[in-house]
């Protein structure tokens, strides 16, 4: 008896909170102030057709973030393990932490295995692209407020 009377009094309360709340707006649901039934499209873009022999390097949005890839990457896809275009220019193991203009950024350290005091290409991170991503000038489909560190 007593849990029938508890039942039916949180039944009670459930229906007249329901009853004197007005409904949420289809527009007023996401972050996007349109109809969550709405499906908006991203405007058509093309990534920079910028050669790899041209490109600078572009600024990374926080310390430690992987570079962005300042050129086209078409020709190199798909990055497989048998088959890397990237390592062709930035396999450079000499040249980890040094910069020089007009001479393609080595891969890191952190890319590489010491085996018998030799570094070897880690090949567990062959997939550039997981990591590593073109940039194109986009517009943002919902609103952002990320500042870069630097």
């Amino acid at each position: 008896m007593k849990h029938n009377a508890l039942f039916i009094g949180i039944v009670a309360v459930i229906v007249a909170a329901c009853a004197t709340s007005k409904p949420v707006a289809d527009n007023e649901i996401g972050l996007s102030k349109t109809s969550v039934f709405d499906d908006p499209s991203p405007a058509v873009f093309d990534y920079p057709k910028t050669e790899p022999s041209a490109a600078t390097a572009l600024p990374r949005s926080w310390n430690s973030a992987p570079p962005q890839i300042p050129h086209k990457t078409e020709a190199f896809e798909p990055i497989t393990a048998n088959k890397n275009l990237c390592i062709t220019c930035h396999d450079k193991p000499g040249l980890i932490g040094k910069k020089t203009k007009g001479i393609p950024t080595s891969m890191p350290e952190s890319h590489y295995d010491t085996i018998e005091g030799k570094m070897v290409r880690n090949n567990g991170r062959h997939i550039c692209t997981q990591c590593h991503t073109p940039q194109a000038n986009v517009a943002d489909l919902v609103g952002n407020t990320f500042k870069t560190d630097q």
